[in-house]
């Protein structure tokens, strides 16, 4: 199946978990410099959105899929009917 590895995907929310953990612990702190509040933010804005890019890649792979599974159960069952009748007709 095409998509994102399971490793990735969850090394990207460990991650992202990781940033939101530290932005909640610098909000409490008073000493941090706003440029080091801005940067951990727009880090975790970008690991978010590329979650959300490997998320919708991995949902169309799985459609694709599904769709190429059906496509082949369909074509089986044509051929096991066409045998059967072969059968039937000898």
């Amino acid at each position: 199946m095409q998509g994102i590895e399971p490793k990735f995907h969850s090394s990207l929310k460990d991650r992202m978990e990781y940033y939101r953990s530290l932005l909640k612990k610098t909000t409490d702190d008073a000493d941090i410099q706003p440029s080091d509040m801005i940067s951990k933010v727009s880090e975790l804005s970008e690991l978010y959105e590329d979650y959300l890019t490997q998320k919708r890649q991995l949902e169309k792979s799985i459609k694709n899929y599904r769709q190429y599974h059906n496509d082949l159960r369909k074509q089986l069952t044509l051929k096991v009917r066409e045998l059967k009748r072969k059968v039937r007709q000898k």
